[in-house]
């Protein structure tokens, strides 16, 4: 008798934490830790395949009641933020052009009774603040044209700086807008708050949102649709980082805050500039403007300095 035979039939417990081997691997690669993914991002990737495959969510239910969003509709995979994404990345089946600067993934939700709409949230950030957040919504097959009243009902509000209608006869919609944001009232706050402070980055007490709304039909009446809202931080820097309450920078104050004013003024027309942009990246059709043009397009009014640190680098 071996030496191994001796000692599997001489220590139980030896023999058990053998045994227990197999079921704590395969719940490693089910649940993994944050520290795993980050240095394995493929594990990250394998989870989220099993998790489709089961049926499972990748956070708790009322994880995001907060936030805005149902988190019961989808399932919400954490990303490792120390991905770099920079100028475009494939989304939904098309292209989706970054503003300038290096982007980080914070999560990907997947949503609709047959994974029909696919969101991904990206972060960017200039020493340990955020300069600016992503959420990003397309659809990667058709869906009901019942929803683009929902999706064409904010370009008319009267609350934004201001907005700007290309096409407006259902399902088609092309429109883009800014205007000021409770950051609470983001979709998935509570667990992009919640990543955010893992990593010792704070989010700012203003920002401002730009947004581009896209539809286009499809067949039996239905439509595809792409929904890019930019969060931007107004407050970093040095013109603009006393005015740290959102009422400096309400539509009705602007004239009175000529550093906020300005700031819309560029935001406006920095939008003005990448609705197009992201017009053609809906269409996968880069080659309509140049890789210089874009890069000059790119440069929102949030965008770090050069030289500037980067925590996630």
């Amino acid at each position: 008798m071996s030496a191994f035979s001796r000692l599997w039939y001489r220590a139980p417990l030896w023999r058990l934490c053998l045994y227990l081997i197999v079921p704590f691997v395969a719940l490693t690669f089910v649940f993994p830790p944050a520290y795993l993914t980050r240095r394995l991002p493929r594990m990250a990737q394998i989870a989220t395949a099993i998790h489709h495959r089961l049926g499972m969510q990748d956070t708790p239910a009322d994880a995001d009641q907060a936030g805005g969003g149902n988190p019961g509709d989808g399932v919400v995979t954490m990303m490792p933020m120390t991905d770099r994404l920079t100028k475009a990345i494939p989304f939904a089946g098309r292209i989706l052009p970054l503003p300038a600067g290096v982007w980080h993934p914070i999560i990907n939700v997947i949503e609709g009774p047959h994974g029909e709409v696919l969101e991904n949230v990206l972060v960017r950030v200039q020493g340990h603040i955020v300069t600016g957040l992503i959420v990003a919504s397309g659809t990667t097959q058709p869906v009901s044209a019942a929803a683009n009243p929902a999706m064409d009902m904010e370009c008319h509000d009267d609350r934004n700086y201001m907005s700007h209608i290309g096409a407006s006869h259902p399902p088609v919609t092309e429109c883009w807008l800014t205007r000021l944001v409770d950051p609470a009232s983001i979709s998935h706050m509570n667990v992009i708050a919640s990543r955010l402070k893992e990593e010792g980055i704070v989010l700012p007490p203003v920002l401002l949102r730009a947004n581009w709304i896209n539809t286009t039909p499809a067949a039996d009446d239905s439509l595809n649709a792409e929904t890019v809202t930019i969060y931007l931080n107004p407050v970093n820097a040095n013109e603009t980082k006393i005015l740290r309450s959102p009422d400096f920078w309400t539509k009705e104050a602007l004239a009175q805050q000529p550093a906020a004013n300005d700031f819309v003024k560029r935001m406006n027309t920095w939008m003005a500039g990448w609705a197009p942009v992201l017009h053609d990246g809906f269409n996968s059709d880069m080659l309509a403007s140049s890789e210089e043009q874009r890069a000059r397009l790119s440069l929102d009014p949030a965008a770090p300095r050069p030289g500037e640190a980067n925590p996630l680098d």
